[in-house]
């Protein structure tokens, strides 16, 4: 029988998803990533990217201290790791880290 805190996970993760799929897109650790965007110095590398409605994402922390905030995805400030981001919905998504000014980049989902 499942315990307390084990049912309480469940259902935060099943309310994140509920808010995040009609963003156009929820974050996976275990999707087909597509593309790879570097948080690196004070910019993102690539600066846009374009991708299939369906595919991934992956936000790799490759130097320096960042965050990553955009439409339903928000990564606190941190230094190493990643993040894979799984669009489901066309469109133009805008990603930036508010510790450094001008640092932003674009996933274009066609």
């Amino acid at each position: 029988m499942p315990t307390t805190t084990t049912m309480k996970r469940t259902v935060a993760a099943i309310g994140v998803a509920a808010l995040l799929a009609p963003a156009g897109y929820i974050a996976a650790a275990d999707a087909s990533t597509t593309a790879t965007i570097k948080l690196k110095g004070v910019q993102f590398t690539p600066r846009s990217v374009t991708v299939k409605k369906g595919n991934a994402v992956k936000f790799v922390w490759a130097g320096g201290t960042h965050n990553l905030v955009g439409p339903g995805v928000r990564v606190g400030a941190k230094s190493s790791g990643s993040r894979v981001v799984t669009f489901r919905k066309k469109g133009t998504f805008k990603f930036v880290c508010q510790l450094h000014a001008n640092m932003t980049t674009k996933v274009i989902v066609k």
